[in-house]
């Protein structure tokens, strides 16, 4: 059973999400609306990479 976080699609997840979570809440701040969709959209995709990468690793 692989561990969780080891293989590179795992490691992009992670990475997506930061820089997506770094985007909306500096957005929040005030930088605007484009900021906070962007910021979702990361969030959003690093959600649905981290789910694939779940199913390679089988866990």
């Amino acid at each position: 059973m692989a561990v969780v976080g080891t293989t590179k699609k795992s490691g992009w997840a992670v990475f997506w999400f930061l820089l997506g979570f770094t985007i909306f809440g500096t957005a929040a701040v005030g930088t605007g609306i484009i900021g906070l969709l962007a910021g979702s959209a990361l969030i959003v995709l690093s959600g649905f990479t981290f789910r694939a990468a779940r199913r390679e690793e089988g866990v």
